[in-house]
């Protein structure tokens, strides 16, 4: 368009909206998207970034029937250009494995929870896997009212799991969940437990990772200890994804080349 343009859509508004679609826009090489002459071309996105805090200040602050006007026409100008482009960008995400949210994770509900429930039941097979390499290491003062509920919740993971568990009471109280625990007023420096109670799992002889510290649900500790398993190498890749309840899509080895993103999807 013309610079005379501008002033012409503005002064055609009784022709209706769509008029200005009959003229042919010219064609432009995509590498002259950052032409910094682009702002001054009328009705161009830059353009329209540009000015329309002035048409919006002018219409507030002289609102006559022309000034008012022409940042509502300028404005659903903004809003035609935004549909066409959530139009387009729908049709390129549903057509592209690479871009669709549907193939991270499925968005039926039925489709989700049979998802759900694989990744539930994989890391279940994991967290009985660990349980046969490490075991639960638990540190507590009994007279932590925090570490009396969560002591039910690490129970409830040994037995559900299988994990043997090894209780410590760090000021010599007992909690009656754990009659049986060791007593060990100075844990070791080297486990920097900074709050309590602080949950490990040791991997004989000497190998000693940190799971938690401070209470927290038996559904983030079974997704820690899996996460830890995984960066230990206790499982694999393949083992590790099963339990995500979202596929990978993009992976570290996935290169700008190998998408082809500057050359792909080009404006016919």
């Amino acid at each position: 368009m013309t610079v005379s343009a501008e002033q012409q859509w503005f002064s055609r508004h009784s022709e209706g909206w769509f008029w200005y679609e009959q003229i042919a826009e010219p064609e432009t090489d995509e590498n002259e998207a950052n032409d910094p002459n682009e702002r001054h071309q009328p009705l161009t996105t830059a353009w329209i970034r540009n000015n329309i805090g002035l048409y919006l200040d002018k219409a507030i602050d002289l609102p006559s029937r022309e000034n008012v006007s022409n940042y509502l026409y300028l404005d659903r100008l903004i809003k035609e250009k935004a549909e066409r482009f959530a139009y387009v960008g729908k049709q390129i995400i549903e057509s592209d494995p690479m871009l669709d949210e549907n193939v991270r994770r499925p968005i039926s509900p039925a489709a989700a929870k049979i998802k759900d429930d694989m990744a539930n039941k994989a890391r279940e097979i994991i967290l009985r896997k660990v349980a046969r390499i490490a075991g639960l290491v638990f540190y507590y003062k009994g007279s932590c009212r925090l570490c009396h509920i969560e002591a039910r919740t690490v129970k409830l993971l040994s037995m559900e799991y299988d994990f043997e568990l090894i209780p410590i009471s760090t000021d010599g109280q007992l909690i009656p969940a754990f009659p049986n625990s060791r007593t060990e007023r100075s844990p070791p420096a080297s486990l920097n437990i900074a709050t309590y109670p602080a949950l490990f799992l040791m991997q004989p002889p000497d190998n000693i990772v940190l799971i938690r510290q401070g209470s927290t649900s038996l559904t983030a500790l079974t997704e820690r200890i899996v996460d830890v398993a995984y960066q230990q190498g206790w499982i694999n890749e393949s083992e590790y994804q099963k339990t995500r309840i979202t596929n990978e899509v993009w992976s570290g080895s996935l290169l700008p080349e190998n998408i082809n993103l500057f050359n792909k999807g080009k404006t016919q």
